[in-house]
């Protein structure tokens, strides 16, 4: 009972995706649009969470005594958390990607 009940779901389960295999190659396309247009947000995109890395990296760095759980917390005794700098890097790199 329990072998047929498993043998029902599973079959359930891979039936409709073998209906719907053929259908995946004839989507495609993709959004419409120029590639030119599609690049010109994609650079904005990126523009914007570089600088939102940024001044979060830079909050970090200027906050890093103040508030528990931050980003850039740091106990005493200890050596300065690698968050900041991370993030200033990972936003710069995508804001130069703005620019090329």
């Amino acid at each position: 009972m329990l072998f047929s009940l498993l043998t029902l779901l599973l079959l359930l389960a891979l039936l409709p995706e073998l209906a719907l295999a053929n259908k995946f190659t004839t989507i495609g396309g993709g959004v419409s649009g120029a590639s030119d247009e599609k690049l010109k947000i994609l650079k904005q995109i990126a523009s914007y969470a570089g600088l939102f890395f940024i001044l979060l990296g830079t909050l970090g760095l200027l906050t890093r005594n103040r508030f528990e759980g931050f980003i850039g917390m740091k106990r005493k005794g200890e050596k300065h958390s690698p968050g900041p700098y991370v993030l200033i890097v990972i936003g710069a790199l995508l804001s130069i990607f703005f620019f090329v």
